[in-house]
């Protein structure tokens, strides 16, 4: 043992003595072939400096240290006399970089790739990242299903080492499939395995603007998706045996060759859950609807663990797992499916935080929450609460982060990543109309003063016709409970009614309206509230009248008196929204009911309802065709023997007009008689008969707009959010049933009586925009049935939601 540790000792201090002897005192540091970087900026990454005592290590790790700035292809180093030089050769600089040839990818997305391999003005040449970016783009192209695609690049070397780089980029040719063809299929129309397959050989009649191109990739995304069939319809052997694509000499045409083994169908004989699932095993048992004997759907029995794991997550186990082993009896073509799951450790929520909300108070944020602290996590509340604050409006992007504090703490933190926009506008307009002259109008919103989540809005109008004022304010949670918001509107309008050219009607009216809305649950909401309208009615008219149906004249003759009315109001409404995605929803339904009547006091007596629903049925998985169907109605009517008064009328308006025609043109007109024919603007009827262009409104409505929502050809899916069109069909009417040859009909009768016989119709194409300014809606349609003398309007635009 002494000999030995003497031994050891012996070899460390040789080896000391040895690394002594090849150190030294460097006394000068010389470099040779600097061109484009400096001495100093070279001394500054060797490790010694002039005086030092250094050993080959040292200058090891200075060569070392030289080459990670990529300035330098080659380093040699030479002593003599202690000094020390540097023999080194520079990569070239790049002075610039041009691109072309390229069409399908955008010279910016090249750009970005190119300055991730630091192949951009200023940097060094280097023959690697050259060399990956060739690689990496054709690559691209060949996936694309491009034929022959390549990259070179052009290098142009000039004094000091500087070089020009030229890539010229041939795309290649689109590779045309000539011809697919599947082996091995039995149990199946060969039509209908290859309708599973993207890739085409041929077009079909409706889709002429399919190009039959390969595409590598996708024809890989082809095969798993045929995979997936047979292991949907029972075939648990089906072998994919191989794939070959021949490429025509000379030619960019393939043919494409899969060798498929079908296998037998396999039924389930059984079903067995492992593990500890207490007390969760009822219902469990009740997610795995799978009979004897069925059929083994791969499908299936992902869509039932991912709804178990699902289950499990909303009860705090958000680790647990699930693998499926299945038992095959070969000889019986049956499989015993064993669910063995790990329930793992139960989670509660330790904390809930928010991050980017620099305006927005973050007891704002934190009301919205249905996930408590200190309560075990469940992921159908984490994610109802990202949905609710998308529902605020406030934030453009609402991003969830759970994060786990320790092992042995079972406990999570779940973390709201915030984005905020813009909740404030201020608008201005000017316009000029015929009969009201010059418009001005403004008007201010805020949905989030002071980052409280109230909001207040204000309008205002002026022109010859009108002068109008409008400011409501809302608190969405008045009370601590989070049920209850209160909303409050002041309203002030001075109106001029041009009946005709020599009559017409001023009302000025003021008044305010109150209402509490109380959430029921998240879908729904019912509010309840009370308004009071004063109308003061100077009338300068002489006789009015309307009618129902051309050359119809009503026989009573009304006039308006000189008035003050005072109304008070109740009001109430219930709103129901399951809509997924506010602005261009996708699917769900969004409901309001709601009306108001008079109460005793009122100088009227008068109720009205409206039902205005919409619903979004997706026809196909991936949401891109999607059915949509509105309906609005609209009933008015007198407690007493009095008529609705002519200012709670219904109009075709922009939320409820038939699209194809002028806005407020649908509907009873005013007429006058031979006396006021000189003075007639609008149509003539057997020679002595006026009628108004624009309708009166009447105290029944009823429109409806069917739409087909198309996704629009070659647009990314991405933008589909944004960007979507629609075919649609709209019909409808405005009808006034209180006329002295309808006072005796049900309104109801009335409607199922003349539907038919009264109505207004039009299809035709609609694109909506979701833009920075706010939703834009462009819309074409084509009347169908109309009376002789109806105002289109085919082209329309609209700004903002109708709702």
């Amino acid at each position: 043992m002494l000999i030995k540790n003497f031994f050891i000792a012996f070899l460390i201090f040789f080896n000391v003595v040895a690394c002594a002897k090849n150190t030294w005192i460097v006394k000068d540091i010389q470099f040779k072939g600097l061109k484009n970087f400096s001495q100093n900026e070279a001394l500054k990454n060797i490790v010694f400096n002039i005086g030092n005592e250094i050993s080959q290590n040292d200058i090891n790790n200075s060569i070392k240290s030289l080459f990670k700035t990529g300035r330098f292809e080659d380093i040699q180093v030479f002593s003599s006399e202690k000094t020390l030089v540097f023999n080194i050769r520079e990569r070239p600089i790049i002075s610039d970089v041009v691109v072309s040839g390229n069409y399908i990818v955008k010279n910016s997305i090249l750009d970005a790739f190119l300055k991730n391999l630091n192949i951009k003005k200023g940097s060094s040449f280097n023959d690697y990242f050259i060399n990956v970016f060739i690689k990496t783009i054709e690559t691209f192209y060949c996936d694309l299903g491009r034929y022959k695609p390549s990259v070179k690049i052009l290098k142009t070397f000039s004094k000091n080492n500087i070089v020009n780089l030229k890539i010229l980029i041939n795309e290649g040719l689109p590779i045309k499939i000539n011809n697919i063809k599947i082996l091995g299929i039995q149990h199946f129309p060969t039509e209908k395995i290859i309708s599973l397959f993207k890739l085409k050989d041929h077009r079909s009649w409706w889709n002429f603007l399919d190009k039959c191109t390969y595409s590598p990739k996708q024809l890989n995304s082809d095969l798993e998706h045929l995979k997936d069939f047979y292991l949907n319809h029972g075939y648990f052997n089906f072998h994919l045996n191989s794939k070959k694509v021949d490429f025509f000499q000379n030619n960019n045409k393939v043919n494409i060759i899969i060798n498929i083994s079908e296998g037998k169908k396999y039924r389930i004989s059984d079903f067995f859950i492992n593990g500890n699932v207490f007390p969760y095993e009822k219902l469990i048992k009740s997610f795995i609807k799978i009979n004897r004997n069925e059929v083994y759907s791969k499908e299936k029995i992902d869509f039932i663990v991912n709804k178990t794991i699902r289950f499990l997550s909303e009860k705090g186990y958000i680790n647990a797992s699930i693998e499926v082993d299945p038992k095959i009896d070969y000889e019986k073509k049956t499989i015993v499916l064993n669910f063995n799951m790990d329930f793992k450790n139960r989670f509660s929520v330790k904390r809930i935080r928010f991050v980017g909300n620099e305006i927005t108070q973050d007891d704002v944020l934190r009301r919205e929450m249905k996930q408590i602290e200190g309560k075990y996590f469940n992921v159908k509340l984490v994610e109802l609460g990202k949905k609710l604050l998308e529902n605020t409006k406030y934030f453009s992007n609402v991003e969830i982060i759970t994060k786990l504090n320790s092992r042995k703490s079972n406990q999570v933190d779940i973390i709201y990543k915030v984005k905020e926009q813009s909740t404030g506008s201020i608008n201005f307009g000017l316009g000029y109309g015929v009969d009201s002259g010059t418009s001005f109008n403004t008007s201010f919103s805020q949905e989030n003063i002071l980052g409280s989540g109230n909001s207040v809005k204000a309008s205002f109008i002026k022109n010859n016709n009108q002068k109008y004022a409008d400011i409501s304010m809302s608190y969405p949670y008045l009370f601590s409970n989070n049920s209850v918001d209160f909303n409050t509107r002041f309203f002030y309008n001075d109106f001029k009614y041009n009946f005709n050219s020599i009559s017409n009607t001023i009302k000025n009216t003021y008044g305010f309206e109150s209402n509490l809305g109380l959430l029921v649950n998240n879908a729904n909401r019912v509010n309840f509230g009370f308004g009071y309208t004063h109308n003061g009615i100077n009338n300068k008219a002489k006789k009015i009248g309307s009618i129902l149906e051309e050359n119809t004249l009503l026989d009573t003759t009304i006039f308006l008196k000189n008035s003050v009315v005072d109304d008070f109001t109740l009001n109430y409404s219930w709103i129901y929204n399951s809509l997924e995605y506010f602005y261009f929803p996708i699917s769900g339904n969004q409901t309001y009911f709601g009306g108001k009547n008079t109460v005793p006091g009122s100088d009227n007596n008068f109720y009205k309802t409206v039902l205005d629903s919409e619903e979004y049925i997706p026809l196909n998985k991936e949401k891109s065709f999607i059915f949509l169907s509105h309906i609005y109605m609209g009933i008015g009517n007198s407690f007493d023997k009095e008529k609705l008064p002519f200012y709670e009328n219904f109009y075709a308006g922009s939320g409820n007009n038939i699209r194809g025609f002028r806005m407020n043109t649908i509907g009873p007109k005013t007429i006058y008689n031979d006396t006021d024919l000189k003075d007639c603007v609008g149509y003539k009827k057997n020679n002595n008969v006026c009628e108004s262009i624009d309708s009166i409104g009447g105290n029944l409505t009823l429109v409806s707009n069917l739409e087909l929502i198309v996704p629009l050809p070659f647009i990314k899916d991405k933008y589909s959010k944004f960007l979507r069109a629609s075919l649609f069909f709209d019909f409808g009417n405005v009808w006034d049933t209180q006329s002295d040859d309808m006072k005796n009909i049900n309104s109801f009768s009335f409607l199922k009586d003349n539907i038919f016989n009264d109505i207004y119709s039009s299809v035709g194409l609609s694109l909506q925009w979701f833009s920075p300014i706010g939703p834009l809606v462009f819309s074409y349609g084509i009347p169908l049935q109309k009376n002789k003398n109806y105002q289109l309007e085919q082209f329309q635009f609209n700004f903002g939601k109708n709702w």
